[in-house]
């Protein structure tokens, strides 16, 4: 029978005490074990990879998705990712209003967009005017599964002086997930570590996000 962790760590106390350096050995790599494949120790599972959603980094739309903007006077910029979900490329889009900007998710011909969530729903509204922050957003996965995707929004506290003439002082992290049905947000977050973990426990989803489709 396998012992327990703590059955073993006993054991181990023990043999150091009476100097049983054979039973020591043993039982220091049965404790190893143990606590490898019950996650007592770290593994690969889960990893992040990261996109610029700067200018520089990122290019002028294909003519169908400018095509799909522009009738809304709004701007927009395409970032590849070099990842797939389900099958499909994942492009991300940074798109932009005269005082907003937000990100769109292509998949296919299928366009996932927060800006409800980043600009109209109540719930997440932390200050005036958000927008996409310059962190790069980051690409959650699973072992070979994208689980989701975490990106900052910057913006004007109501209650906090501004350092200066129209700069960001607050921001927060949107969570968005990728799910058999297609994307959805799942929630906003102070710190990465909590957005992480968000999507590395596969939290439910709050809402889907608007879908529209590429002409």
């Amino acid at each position: 029978m396998v012992l327990s962790a703590r059955k073993l760590l006993l054991h181990w106390v023990c043999d150091i005490r009476n100097g049983a350096e054979a039973g020591l050995l043993a039982r220091t790599l049965m404790l190893a074990s143990l606590l490898w494949f019950s996650g007592g120790v770290s593994s690969d599972e889960f990893r992040s990879q990261y996109v610029s959603l700067q200018e520089e980094s990122c290019k002028a739309p294909s003519e169908s998705v400018s095509r799909y903007y522009s009738s809304r006077d709004l701007g927009v910029i395409e970032c590849q990712t070099g990842i797939t979900v389900r099958l499909m490329p994942l492009t991300v889009l940074v798109v932009s209003s005269s005082e907003r900007s937000w990100l769109d998710l292509v998949l296919g011909g299928t366009i996932w967009s927060s800006e409800n969530e980043v600009v109209y729903e109540k719930e997440n509204q932390f200050g005036y005017f958000p927008n996409v922050g310059n962190a790069p957003a980051e690409i959650r996965m699973s072992r070979n599964e994208v689980t989701g995707l975490i990106f900052r929004v910057t913006a004007q506290a109501p209650d906090r002086p501004l350092s200066g003439l129209g700069a960001s002082n607050v921001s927060r992290l949107f969570v968005i997930g990728f799910r058999e049905s297609g994307v959805c947000f799942i929630g906003i977050s102070n710190a990465n570590t909590m957005a992480r973990k968000q999507l590395d426990s596969k939290a439910v989803c709050k809402r889907m996000l608007e879908a529209g489709q590429l002409q």
